[in-house]
């Protein structure tokens, strides 16, 4: 039975490994990410509204900026997050309790659905191959629905990508990290003040809004290896629920 954990969690490491934020600070110092970024879902996109009022947010300093941004989008209480790094791409509606999305990797992509402490998740051949050759054994079937909670290693992988502490615990920078604060500018329809970091000619930019709720909605990095990111439908309800069809129980540790 021990060998058995050991095996599923070996197999799933991948699947988890891939699902962290690598942050600037993290490449740098290889000490762990500053932090994780990102969030998703209440009723209004990021879009500014024409009677959106100015915040005043641009007034305060960098660090300020950054974490009253990560602050807001906890606050909205949900979000869409779409994320990009390198060949892998994320869609999610999130909450501090949901999480619906679809996730496209060079291994595979999968769909996930979370509600509460039950997580279901539905990898298609390429990722059921891999795992099945990690465990050597028919473990799992492409294009099913597996349930199972976080306490199961496998399923565990799959909510991973679903960074719902972003709403539990939002993020803030470190006193030791150096930002520096641009201009306001007009990016992707919406004014905001940009927040940069830079480190050895690598940088990532995070972008707050001016007008309406300081919404943190996008950051921006100059490494592939590092994660671009924009949030948008801030407090619209993520709605997850069960799957319907076939759904099988994922495999026991």
């Amino acid at each position: 039975m021990h060998t058995r954990v050991l095996t599923v969690r070996r197999a799933t490491a991948a699947l988890v490994c891939a699902a962290a934020m690598v942050s600037l600070a993290a490449c740098k110092s290889g000490t762990g990410a500053a932090g994780s970024a990102g969030g998703s879902t209440p009723s209004k996109s990021t879009e500014a509204s024409p009677a959106a009022e100015p915040n005043g947010i641009e007034k305060l300093s960098a660090k300020e900026i950054y974490d009253s941004g990560h602050k807001a989008n906890a606050a909205a209480g949900s979000f869409r997050e779409r994320m990009t790094r390198g060949d892998t791409k994320t869609d999610m509606l999130l909450s501090a309790t949901e999480c619906v999305g679809t996730v496209k990797m060079s291994k595979g992509t999968f769909q996930v659905v979370r509600k509460g402490n039950d997580v279901w998740a539905k990898p298609d051949s390429a990722i059921v191959k891999e795992f099945n050759s990690e465990l050597g054994a028919n473990t799992l079937t492409a294009d099913k629905w597996l349930h199972g909670t976080p306490s199961n290693p496998l399923m565990k992988g799959f909510a991973s990508w679903c960074h719902q502490e972003q709403f539990t615990a939002p993020d803030t920078l470190d006193a030791g990290n150096k930002v520096t604060k641009g201009k306001v500018a007009t990016v992707d329809g919406r004014q905001a003040v940009p927040v940069v970091m830079t480190a050895k000619g690598d940088s990532v930019t995070w972008y707050v809004a001016t007008t309406g709720k300081p919404y943190y909605f996008k950051q921006a990095s100059s490494r592939e290896d590092m994660q671009n990111l924009v949030y948008s439908d801030f407090g619209k309800p993520v709605g997850a629920q069960a799957p319907s069809g076939p759904v099988e129980e994922a495999p026991k540790q």
